[in-house]
């Protein structure tokens, strides 16, 4: 990123700060820093992505537009593990019809038996 985006960057995120709850108009924001569109419009938009500010769409003049919410905590990256174990027991992966079963379909999931007796057997 270059020294001139990092700034603008640095100087949206403080006026929208200092806006506090109820945010600055981004269409007003080019405006009083006297960028144009695109490169302001980059600049919030990489600060959105860092999870810094908000965007929130609004009509404004007739217009739309977006104001721009300071977000005082950046929210932590969340992990997720998901077990596949449950999953691979059902019948459905070793059955030779399944690339023909279907709702609607002769082979149905609805009207399988050997379905219906693994999801019985499971739901204690």
């Amino acid at each position: 990123m270059s020294l001139m985006r990092a700034e603008l960057e640095r100087r949206i995120l403080e006026i929208v700060k200092q806006r506090g709850r109820n945010g600055v108009i981004q269409s007003e924001l080019w405006s009083v820093l006297g960028v144009d569109n695109r490169e302001g419009s980059r600049a919030v938009l990489s600060l959105v992505r860092k999870g810094l500010i908000k965007r929130e769409q609004m009509l404004y003049k007739g217009r739309k537009t977006y104001v721009l919410k300071y977000v005082p905590e950046k929210l932590e990256e969340v992990s997720l593990k998901v077990s596949l174990n449950p999953v691979i027991k059902l019948p459905c992966f070793v059955c030779r019809e399944l690339y023909r079963c279907g709702t609607g379909g002769f082979f149905n999931p609805y009207k399988c038996n050997l379905l219906t007796y693994f999801l019985q057997s499971n739901s204690d």
